[in-house]
């Protein structure tokens, strides 16, 4: 396999927060457990409430991150740029992952522009794209919204500005890794599949 151009962070508080700004390896003192590493997590993404395309409302860290591995991006439907290629490449990462989705491993696609991007609109994106189970697109007040995506470094000032940045991330063990939503499909399932391994 092709090198991928990856950070790799190992965290127990801060989570994302040192992710998002670390250009190079990092590491935070080493978290007591699973426990600590998803305590750490709760705190750190909060409960926020937002809804996902099928109209259901989710707690952003109980419902959907806890105990799981998670693929984050941030999107938006009327974007004429990288979004298509993001979300048709990721559609492809979820085939690859098959029966693991919605169980085990959860894509998280958050809105960039919650006042356009209402669930029936994210529905008809997500089934244009093929989501299945387990992938959720996620939209809600502006407010709520944004205090999601400043937890993962995408807070923008208009829709267009975010990036093409896809995290990697298992709350349970409190590893992480960030790559690009269109690097090659097989490359950001073994991300997955070997977050966890001592060394990389």
């Amino acid at each position: 396999m092709k090198r991928l151009r990856v950070v790799t962070l190992q965290v127990s508080l801060g989570l994302l927060a040192a992710l998002v700004a670390a250009p190079v390896v990092a590491e935070a003192p080493p978290a007591s457990g699973a426990k600590a590493n998803e305590d750490a997590a709760a705190r750190y993404f909060t409960n926020t409430k937002l809804v996902d395309q099928d109209g259901k409302v989710r707690h952003f860290h109980d419902d959907l991150l806890r105990g799981k591995k998670v693929l984050i991006n941030v999107a938006f439907t009327s974007c004429k740029g990288a979004c298509p290629a993001m979300t048709a490449n990721l559609a492809k990462v979820q085939r690859l992952l098959g029966a693991r989705m919605g169980k085990e491993i959860h894509i998280i696609t958050v809105t960039a522009d919650p006042e356009n991007d209402t669930p029936a609109v994210l529905k008809q994106y997500a089934d244009r794209h093929g989501a299945t189970a387990g992938w959720y697109f996620l939209t809600g007040a502006p407010d709520d919204v944004n205090k999601v995506l400043g937890r993962i470094g995408g807070l923008l000032r208009k829709p267009e500005d975010h990036a093409t940045t896809l995290y990697v991330g298992n709350l349970s063990t409190g590893n992480w890794v960030k790559t690009q939503a269109t690097a090659r499909p097989e490359d950001i399932v073994y991300l997955v599949d070997h977050l966890d391994d001592p060394k990389r």
